[in-house]
């Protein structure tokens, strides 16, 4: 990755959006016990968003050298142009003003393991599922890290780099029920890589007691009867469909593409019983397992 992206600046014609990233994905799986996944796979590229007169120019280009990121500016800033001069419809946008400047590097200060310790790890929990439960009939464990690295410069001055890592464990247990089989799963894991949140394997002995113990449960439960019913709903799950079924609706592109939820800015939409808040990095002085401290207009999330 470039350490910095200023070099280019006297590249800008028009107001130009800089952004190189590069995503970094490890990921391995057993399946009862056997070894099904073993993969690394790195993708980059950069991309150039150019604004003139009313139109929108894009470029990009999957290499991430000198000449490629001249070529992207030059070409978005062509692009804008060609559609200025074919649109009559010129949009009406306002353009990020404000400067932010930002870095953030949460690369593990630990050292970091081998693929093959990282096997041996997820071998260690699946010996454990084999040798104390018996009931079990599949078992599915998979371990993965995905590192986000990102530069972004602004023709405004903003200037950020992040490199933010998730690393997620993933526990899939199936056992029979009168001949049919009941599955439940669980991921441990979040914000930060491999080393930062799967120090010792001895700590997911007891979560894998308690997925198990879930697991018997939904084997002997029952299925919900069709129809109207008041529910209580776990917290979690409540996150989820408010989530998916708000949250989308009230991002700010679909707001302003036409969404349903643009009709009722600054309005009350429910119960004054219910607040729903979105945050973007941190909440409780703890950082968002996928924080966003700036978008990629530069804009300070």
């Amino acid at each position: 990755m470039l350490d910095s992206l200023n070099q280019y600046k006297n590249s800008f014609k028009y107001y130009t959006e800089l952004r190189v990233q590069e995503n970094r994905n490890f990921k391995i799986g057993l399946l009862n016990g056997s070894l099904v996944t073993n993969d690394q796979s790195v993708e980059s590229g950069v991309s150039s968003r150019v604004f003139k007169d009313g139109d929108w120019g894009f470029s990009s280009n999957a290499e991430i050298n000198d000449t490629s990121i001249g070529k992207v500016i030059k070409s978005s800033s062509e692009n804008a142009s060609f559609l200025n001069s074919r649109n009559s419809n010129k949009c009406g946008i306002l353009l990020p003003e404000d400067i932010f400047n930002y870095e953030l590097d949460l690369t593990t200060k630990k050292n970091k393991n081998s693929n093959s310790f990282w096997i041996s790890f997820i071998e260690d929990l699946d010996n454990y599922i084999l040798s104390k439960y018996k009931q079990i009939s599949s078992r599915k464990i998979f371990i993965s890290n995905l590192d986000m690295e990102k530069n972004l410069l602004t023709s405004s001055g903003t200037e950020s780099y992040s490199m933010t890592p998730r690393s997620l464990l993933y526990i899939v247990l199936t056992t029979e029920k009168k001949g049919e089989p009941v599955e439940l799963m669980d991921v441990f894991g979040g914000l930060g890589q491999l080393e930062d949140n799967f120090e010792n394997v001895d700590t997911f002995y007891p979560k894998i007691d308690q997925l198990v113990d879930k697991l018997m449960q939904k084997s002997v439960g029952t299925h919900a009867k069709a129809g109207h019913h008041d529910v209580v709903l776990d917290a979690d799950l409540a996150g989820i469909l408010a989530h998916e079924a708000i949250g989308h609706t009230t991002e700010a592109d679909f707001v302003m593409g036409g969404s349903v939820a643009g009709d009722y800015l600054n309005k009350t939409v429910a119960s004054d019983l219910v607040t729903l808040v979105d945050y973007a990095n941190t909440n409780d002085n703890k950082i968002c397992p996928v924080p966003v401290f700036v978008d990629d207009e530069g804009s300070k999330a």
